[in-house]
């Protein structure tokens, strides 16, 4: 997670040996050991980082009962997963240079579509739920809608990332979720 951190401040190109042994306490020569040369750390670190945001995303809308509620949630953890706007743009810097590593690496480009696709999967579950209890209408495309609210999201995150005027975390966990209560036509994902 730490050589993670490492990559959204300094990004792929910069990121060495040395700053991700400093931040981890690990030596230069063990993480040489572990993954051969600087690429490979990370991009495993990516790889690692990626996957935990998705699993812990997945736990917590778990763990909500209330299927608008976690509607709810999920559209505003797509835009950002912690209220504080360094730690939302640390987030999507991380994002940004996993989409740019990915652009690179068959194999990563592989993987980070089996990881958009699980986000896709968590909203499309988060739907099914509110539809299964009877608080909405399924959607002629669920699939659609599902990755429509990860694609607006995205922009919104490369947005946040950027730090473009008026564009917060809040904004745009309001924007996703006043998206999906007007595709869903469920205004209580809009209502606090």
């Amino acid at each position: 997670m730490q050589a993670a951190e490492v990559v959204a401040e300094r990004g792929f190109e910069n990121t060495r040996f040395t700053d991700v042994a400093g931040r981890t306490g690990a030596s230069i020569s063990t993480l040489q050991y572990l993954f051969g040369n600087r690429e490979d750390l990370v991009v495993q670190a990516l790889r690692t980082r990626t996957a935990h945001l998705l699993a812990e995303a997945r736990t917590a809308a778990g763990a909500i009962a209330d299927p608008i509620e976690r509607l709810r949630w999920v559209a505003g953890h797509l835009a950002a997963t912690d209220g504080s706007p360094d730690a939302a743009r640390a987030e999507w810097m991380l994002w940004v240079e996993y989409w740019r590593t990915a652009l690179r690496d068959d194999e990563l480009a592989t993987e980070s579509i089996g990881t958009y696709d699980g986000w896709a999967s968590l909203v499309r579950d988060a739907i099914r739920a509110a539809v299964d209890a009877g608080l909405i209408a399924e959607p002629a495309d669920i699939d659609a809608v599902a990755q429509g609210a990860c694609a607006l999201a995205d922009g919104l995150g490369v947005q946040i990332a950027l730090r473009r005027p008026g564009i917060t975390w809040e904004r745009a966990t309001a924007m996703t979720r006043a998206w999906l209560a007007v595709t869903l036509n469920c205004p209580a994902l809009i209502e606090s």
